[in-house]
């Protein structure tokens, strides 16, 4: 086993795991996107390759570097118990990333926005779409950095990588997220509470 993933070949996965939520379906979830990210770098025969991965996977996409990295490393470590590490990873990733993500960043990132909107009295003010042009921009440098990361971290740790997830700063990080988020509905509610009854 390599002991570093070369940066072309990290800069590359992480491109390709922006791509992998087009193969997303109700039969194999992730599975089509996974073998796509994975592909050209096997070595192996790509229709054996096929043949083995094509199968239920889920992740969340903006966590699924760690899984790509992981399952590279458990590839060409262990090939034994990459089952074993893609069933772990298909229940981790999934739910931490949509935890993470979806119930958490994003909605900070909306309500942001929307408290924005509601303060301007929904009229399109250049400041506002300052704003949220650079939320956008603050967003994709670090969705581009989580994948980074996690692809590098997965094959330099393996399944340890996935530990950040228990790690009191991970932990402190989403409470301070939910909090944030929590305050930005109830400011929400007082904005439009304002522009109604003004």
């Amino acid at each position: 086993m390599k002991e570093n993933l070369g940066r072309r070949t990290l800069l590359s996965l992480t491109i390709r795991s922006y791509f992998i939520r087009l193969f997303y379906n109700y039969f194999n979830l992730f599975g089509e996107g996974l073998c796509v990210c994975l592909v050209p770098f096997t070595n192996e025969d790509k229709d054996n390759f096929l043949k083995q991965n094509l199968k239920f996977f889920n992740t969340n996409e903006y966590l699924s570097g760690f899984s790509l990295g992981i399952i590279l490393r458990s590839r060409d470590e262990k090939p034994e118990n990459l089952e074993k590490a893609k069933d772990i990873l298909s229940s981790v990733a999934g739910s931490v990333g949509d935890r993470l993500l979806y119930k958490l960043i994003l909605p900070v990132i909306v309500l942001t926005s929307l408290n924005l909107f509601a303060v301007s009295g929904f009229v399109l003010t250049k400041e506002a779409v300052i704003i949220v042009l650079s939320e956008i921009v603050i967003f994709n440098i670090f969705s581009f950095m989580l994948r980074y990361y996690g692809i590098k971290n997965g094959y330099e740790k393996g399944l340890e990588s996935i530990r950040i997830f228990r790690t009191a700063a991970y932990l402190k990080a989403v409470s301070v997220f939910t909090y944030v988020r929590n305050i930005l509905i109830l400011i929400l509610i007082v904005n439009l509470f304002i522009l109604l009854f003004n």
